[in-house]
């Protein structure tokens, strides 16, 4: 058969194996090439994160109310760092405060006057940096644009309704005579870092006894 393929064996490569350039003498060196290069680094650690360590909160990042004048809703969230569930490193390096009577309007409309808890989620986001000037237009035009030149690591935190939360953790036993399953990859982007009560009036104040900062939160 030579070196003909034979469809009945399996693959070389196992499905979603990453791919890497390779560079060669006298070969140009694009900008595609480079992402290509960053992506393969990136996934990798993001698979050895996950795998290796799991995602959870790994320090930090309690919810407490925030004890501002005129924003009884609004909640603090300490610094902390915590790998999200696709194996990015999140890291809260200062305080946060965020009032979820300004994310009301977020509710579902046949739920709006049944909700009577709110979930705070924190999930990795990237961050457009320093913009220069972008190439001329292909069709010659005199107008430029511009282009962020740097991408920076952040996080967004959310203040959900109706979010799926976590499968309650299997334990594994260490003296079973099985290998330790590999873990899945979850649906949402979001750690839970906390079940908030609501009160029964706007005016009223979030106390610390609202706050559920342990119930659903995934901790490493």
């Amino acid at each position: 058969m030579g070196d003909s393929e034979d469809s009945t064996k399996p693959p070389r490569f196992p499905v979603g194996a990453l791919k890497r350039p390779r560079y060669q003498a006298g070969h140009y060196l694009a900008a595609s090439d480079l992402a290509t290069w960053q992506r393969y680094r990136l996934q990798r650690l993001r698979r050895h994160d996950r795998y290796l360590h799991g995602w959870g909160v790994v320090c930090g990042l309690r919810v407490v109310p925030a004890a501002e004048t005129g924003r009884p809703w609004a909640v603090r969230v300490c610094p902390g760092y915590a790998i999200g569930p696709y194996g990015d490193e999140i890291e809260v390096a200062t305080q946060v405060v965020i009032d979820l009577r300004e994310h009301l309007w977020l509710q579902p409309l046949a739920d709006a006057d049944k909700l009577k808890t709110a979930f705070l989620g924190l999930r990795y986001a990237e961050q457009m940096r320093r913009s220069i000037p972008a190439n001329v237009p292909s069709c010659g035009c005199a107008e430029t644009g511009d282009k962020a030149s740097r991408i920076r690591d952040g996080f967004r935190l959310d203040v959900l309704w109706r979010p799926k939360l976590p499968d309650e953790l299997e334990s594994f036993d260490l003296c079973a005579q099985t290998s330790a399953p590999c873990p899945d990859c979850p649906d949402s982007p979001y750690i839970l870092l906390a079940c908030i009560k609501l009160p029964d009036s706007e005016s009223q104040s979030i106390n610390g006894d609202d706050i559920d900062n342990w119930t659903y939160r995934k901790q490493l």
